[in-house]
């Protein structure tokens, strides 16, 4: 190398690696300040330094192409988010669900299903008010006593049909009876039948992601059961693994099946957060969704950690 392409280097390095001004740079070098710029200019020229803008669109869209990639899956909406705080990466999170999922809405006269889950609710309260002709909204699983409004499913659909103008359909139904024969007595009642004429014939299928939190919850309010500890998350109360196998956790629970998922037109999950990163992979691995709109930060652990 030349003794000017020494040079060049050399100033390339300190102001473009090791961040000194030019000025800094001219002191350091017994240069002069208009020397510097042209080193650098001329280090620019020679080819000694390149300058490669990466397109942040670009990059999140290659993130999401290598998510359904190896998952399997037909689309993956990964947003933007200025920094890696959990709270903005949710609220960043269910704007680009609302943005997706509120012209699929528009188009009405369809059957809409909904999961529950903080996401689903932050997506709810984020999606604009719309009038909508002919949409039905319903939830995927019997009612729980749980006092959070985003483990009401009953609750959670009513303010999505609130907010499209849609009918509620709600199910007046525990999503586990004490018993199996309370179990079969729901089963043949005409509003239990509707609904489950309704989980099979769901156009858009809105789902949440839980993680082992969701065990928890539902270990208190029903009872652990012995296969419980190889369960990493649900989807609308199918719990599964790491692998994306489905557990049976719970007899006589009344619920859309896992099969009525799969059949829904669209499957769309929204996930996000280093704590779901575990879930939202075996959830992809259980082939049940079609959709996933997460963050650009949990989009590269999943891929990083699975």
């Amino acid at each position: 190398m030349s003794d000017e392409k020494l040079l060049m280097s050399e100033a390339a390095n300190l102001y473009y690696k090791q961040g000194l001004t030019q000025q800094e740079i001219a002191n350091l070098m017994n240069l002069s300040r208009q020397t510097v710029s042209k080193l650098l200019n001329d280090a620019l020229k020679e080819n000694i330094v390149e300058i490669k803008i990466h397109d942040p669109e670009k990059d999140r869209t290659s993130l999401g192409k290598e998510i359904c990639k190896k998952f399997g899956i037909q689309n993956c909406i990964v947003c933007g988010v200025s920094n890696k705080n959990e709270t903005l990466r949710q609220m960043m999170t269910v704007k680009s669900a609302a943005d997706y999922i509120g012209p699929l809405l528009k188009k009405g006269n369809q059957n809409i299903a909904l999961s529950w889950g903080r996401s689903v609710q932050a997506f709810i309260k984020q999606l604009p008010d719309m009038n909508t002709v002919g949409n039905t909204v319903f939830p995927l699983l019997g009612a729980t006593d749980n006092e959070n409004s985003y483990f009401s499913p009953n609750e959670l659909t009513r303010e999505l049909a609130d907010k499209i103008g849609a009918k509620a359909k709600h199910a007046w139904f525990p999503y586990l009876p004490d018993s199996s024969e309370d179990r079969d007595m729901i089963k043949n009642l005409s509003y239990y039948k509707k609904m489950l004429q309704l989980w099979k014939s769901a156009d858009i299928a809105i789902l949440g992601i839980g993680n082992t939190e969701i065990l928890e919850i539902f270990g208190k309010t029903f009872g652990y059961q012995k296969n419980r500890h190889k369960a990493i998350g649900d989807i609308a109360t199918h719990f599964f693994t790491e692998k994306g196998e489905f557990l049976d956790l719970y007899e006589n629970s009344l619920c859309a099946d896992a099969e009525d998922l799969k059949a829904a037109k669209q499957t769309i999950a929204i996930a996000c957060g280093n704590h779901k990163v575990t879930a939202i992979a075996g959830a992809l691995r259980t082939n049940l969704i079609d959709t996933l709109i997460t963050d650009e930060y949990t989009a590269k652990q999943i891929l990083e950690q699975h």
